[in-house]
Order: structure tokens, then C-alpha cells, then sequence
């Protein structure tokens, strides 16, 4: 009788411990994954954005509309400079990095804007970078500069001043720039700009 409870309790010994590490190990790939990992959603919102039906927009507007409308139609506030609007990022990505948007006008028209993302994590920019890479050769044509492969090592391109350039067939653009900042902070910069023609031809 002695014997059989033992060997009871020995059994329920064991199980406790299996289902305990299991459980750490399920909870530590899980915060991994949280921290490292962006689903196709996250990006593809930042995408939608920015490309559509073969032209390269800035968050979802129309070029050369003034800066009042660009204030009324993403409800950001006056600011005293007439040639930018700078605000803090939205899209969800991990806290680690920091988003920043910039709006650029010309004679009061929106003619580019810049999505920054800096971190001063290496592994995390580098497979960040990865994601991007894999979605943006998805959704775009080849870069006319580069390889999209660039960003398989985004760590590394960074450190080398790497960039992509995209042309829409408006000739609208966006360039995709890697750098390390006096901070020492990796920098993804996607500059996004208006067909050349229209730029060319604004009128003072």
C-alpha cells in the first residue's frame, strides 16, 4: 500500500515538473515572437498607405493638396513651420521602435513625406527588416536600384548606408533608406515622393 502511494506521488512529481517547463518554454518563445515578429497585417496597413494601382502615395492622400487639408483630414495639429508637419507614428509595431511621420510641402502642397522607424536594437531591426523585405517584394516590382535582398541583413546594409528606389508609373517614387545615426540608432527611412512632372510644374 505504502509502496503504490509512493510511486503515486512520484508520478505526480514528475508531471508537475513537465507541465511547468513546458509552460516557461511556451511563454518564453511566445514573448520572443511577440517582441520579433510582425504579422503581415501590421505591414500591410503601412503598405496600403503608401502604394496603390501602380503609384506611390503618402498616407493614403492625394498630392498637392494643402496643408490646412492635410491638418483637417488626418486631424494633426497647426504647427508654426509652413514647410512640415512632424508627428509620432501610429502604426503597431513593437515600443521598441520609434516612429516618427513627416509631411512636406511646397508652396503650401503636399509634394513628399518620410515614415522614420529608429531602434537601437540590432536583432530586432535586422529581422524587422527581414519582414519588410519579404512583404514589399510582394506587394511591389523590383527596386530600380539594389537588391530587395538588401534587407535580408538590415543590420549590416545599415551600416553601410544601403537604400532601394521604386518608381510608380506616374513617376512618383519611394526610397527606402538604411542608416546608423550619430546615436547610434538603426534608421529605416521610406521617403515617399510626387509624380516629377507635377513637382516640376508648381507654380509660385
Amino acid at each position: 500500500m505504502n509502496k503504490t502511494r509512493m510511486l503515486f506521488l512520484c508520478l505526480i512529481t514528475v508531471l508537475s515538473v513537465v507541465i511547468t517547463a513546458s509552460g516557461c518554454s511556451f511563454h518564453k518563445k511566445s514573448a520572443q515572437s511577440e517582441i520579433y515578429t510582425y504579422s503581415d497585417e501590421t505591414l500591410e496597413q503601412l503598405l496600403a498607405a503608401t502604394y496603390q494601382e501602380g503609384t506611390f502615395i503618402f498616407e493614403g492622400l492625394p498630392w498637392l493638396i494643402s496643408k490646412q487639408e492635410v491638418i483637417d483630414k488626418q486631424k494633426l495639429i497647426q504647427s508654426d513651420d509652413d514647410d512640415w508637419l512632424i508627428v509620432e507614428g501610429t502604426f503597431p509595431l513593437n515600443a521598441s521602435i520609434k516612429q516618427t511621420v513627416i509631411y512636406n510641402f511646397q508652396d503650401d502642397q503636399l509634394v513628399s513625406g518620410e515614415y522614420r522607424f529608429a531602434t537601437s536594437d540590432n536583432n530586432h531591426f535586422a529581422q524587422w527588416g527581414k519582414e519588410l523585405g519579404v512583404l514589399l517584394s510582394k506587394w511591389l516590382p523590383k527596386p530600380r536600384t539594389e537588391n530587395i535582398e538588401i534587407l535580408d541583413q538590415a543590420d549590416i546594409s545599415a551600416q553601410q548606408g544601403n537604400n532601394l528606389l521604386w518608381q510608380g508609373v506616374d513617376r512618383s517614387s519611394m526610397k527606402v533608406s538604411l542608416s546608423v545615426t550619430g546615436q547610434e540608432d538603426y534608421l529605416l527611412l521610406m521617403h515617399v515622393a510626387s509624380p516629377l512632372p507635377e513637382r516640376e510644374g508648381l507654380k509660385k
